[in-house]
């Protein structure tokens, strides 16, 4: 019977990772342009080896509508092209291989399954279809489980900076990597090494830790200020800046180095006050305010929070400095979105600073943006598993 029934993703709850170690015979593969390979297990190796997405086709001896497939649309030259340059195509014969069949719960003949190269279910197809339907839903696998060309260089000049000691643009290229929460071959490699650069600061950031509790106060703080420096964006560099900040209060060397770090603020906080830089002066009088409530540069930070916002003026400048500052940030996060083949996400935030902010230059260039991004092709939707 011709039937289509496709659905991606499909989620076997019975076996999430359904692959096992098992092999299958060879079937009769008609089609011999495509390059079928027939062993389950040396198909698996060889898709995690080149990180392909596995195509398998599950078919049965008497089945009229597998040779149909074979004979129509696996023969078809840009299939047979796709199928051996960006994937790993794998025929099994149902007879020959009962143990995989019902573990992957395939019920009728033809089925198609596709699969990312660890093993997980991306998709599956049932039922006859013809050549420009399946290049479609191979592209769709393809697209899926291939990382885009910057986040290889982005994980490769991680890797680099990472064997150099410079963790901090390490972390920012694996983290800006791994934010889709898509489990492409690269994206899993940037998630082991994001968890080795996080462990080996949270290492360092223990050693520290010993160092205080065996009384050595100024060796731990210059420790834990490393860990702040050199691991920037690790959740033990956040740690290792409030315990600084809680150890520095309790002795007397570090309430002096607190000292200094408040004189430095304030000055700071004076000098955009001087400038008018009323809203990165609020920004340092918030922290002063917050951390240094105790101290002159607290008190001195909180009287010039209270000039700023009493007037008018400078109020109304802050503001300005405000929204020139988000509107900068939103035209960056529409760059990133464009960057990642987002488009639809970048007019979000390009619409979003034309609406908000229409007067000012931001907003023009907004425009200018939104005008370019509107009049490429739409992107094509892939409702993939993320």
């Amino acid at each position: 019977m011709n039937t289509r029934h496709f659905s991606f993703p499909r989620l076997l709850a019975c076996c999430p990772l359904v692959f096992l170690a098992l092999s299958a015979g060879a079937g009769n593969i008609a089609g011999a342009e495509v390059e079928w390979r027939t062993d389950y297990g040396k198909a698996r190796k060889e898709a995690q080896e080149k990180g392909r997405p596995l195509v398998i086709d599950f078919s049965t001896e008497n089945c009229y509508w597998c040779r149909q497939l074979e004979q129509r649309t696996f023969v078809e030259a840009a299939v047979v092209t796709l199928l051996n340059e960006r994937c790993i195509p794998l025929h099994i014969d149902a007879a020959r291989a009962p143990d995989l069949i019902e573990k992957m719960n395939i019920q009728n003949y033809p089925t198609l399954v596709y699969a990312s190269p660890d093993g997980r279910i991306l998709g599956y197809q049932e039922g006859f279809i013809e050549a420009p339907v399946f290049r479609e839903q191979v592209q769709r696998a393809v697209n899926t489980v291939s990382a885009p060309e910057w986040m290889t260089r982005d994980f490769e000049e991680a890797t680099k900076a990472a064997s150099q000691k410079e963790f901090a643009r390490a972390l920012t290229l694996l983290k800006s990597i791994v934010e889709d929460g898509k489990e492409r071959q690269v994206q899993t490699k940037a998630r082991q090494l994001l968890q080795e650069v996080e462990q080996q600061a949270t290492e360092q950031l223990a050693a520290a830790k010993q160092k205080a509790d065996k009384g050595d106060t100024a060796e731990a703080l210059k420790s834990a200020g490393e860990v702040t420096k050199q691991f920037a964006g690790a959740q033990a560099a956040r740690e290792a800046t409030e315990w600084v900040a809680t150890l520095t209060s309790r002795t007397q060397e570090g309430g002096q180095q607190r000292k200094d770090r408040a004189h430095d603020m304030l000055a700071q906080a004076r000098e955009d006050y001087r400038t008018q830089q009323f809203l990165c002066c609020l920004d340092r009088c918030e922290v002063l305010i917050a951390q240094y409530a105790d101290l002159p540069e607290g008190a001195e930070a909180a009287q010039l929070t209270s000039d700023i916002k009493s007037n008018a003026e400078w109020a109304k400048l802050a503001c300005e400095q405000l929204s020139d500052r988000l509107g900068v940030l939103y035209l960056a996060l529409a760059d990133t979105c464009l960057k990642k083949g987002q488009p639809q996400q970048a007019v979000y935030y390009l619409e979003r600073v034309a609406r908000n902010f229409p007067t000012s230059r931001h907003a023009e260039t907004a425009q200018v943006r939104l005008s370019q991004i509107q009049g490429q092709p739409p992107a094509p939707s892939v409702n993939f598993k993320k």
